[in-house]
C-alpha cells in the first residue's frame, strides 16, 4: 500500500541525503529511523564512508574536451 504525505523541505532533503547513503527507498529509511532508538540514531563510521564513496563516484568522471573545428571542419585552431 501507497499513501502520499507531505513533509517539510529541510525533512525531505535529509531523507533523500540519508536514502543515498545507504542505497534504500524511502520506505527503507524511514523504516530504519523510527525503528532505531534514540541514540542509535547518529551515524556510524560506515554510513559517513559509504557517503564519501558515493560522492566520490559521482565527482571521477573527467570533462571530455571535444574540438568542435576538428569534428566540424577537418582542422584544429588548437594545433597551430
Amino acid at each position: 500500500m501507497s499513501e502520499l504525505i507531505n513533509v517539510a523541505d529541510d525533512v525531505y532533503e535529509k531523507l533523500t541525503r540519508l536514502k543515498k547513503a545507504k542505497n534504500a527507498s524511502y520506505s527503507e529509511v524511514i523504516r530504519w529511523y523510527i525503528s532505531e532508538k534514540p541514540e542509535e540514531k547518529k551515524y556510524t563510521i560506515r554510513d559517513i564512508l559509504a557517503t564519501v564513496r558515493a560522492r566520490r563516484a559521482k565527482n571521477t568522471r573527467k570533462k571530455e574536451k571535444i574540438d568542435h573545428d576538428l569534428v566540424l571542419y577537418g582542422v584544429s585552431r588548437d594545433s597551430s
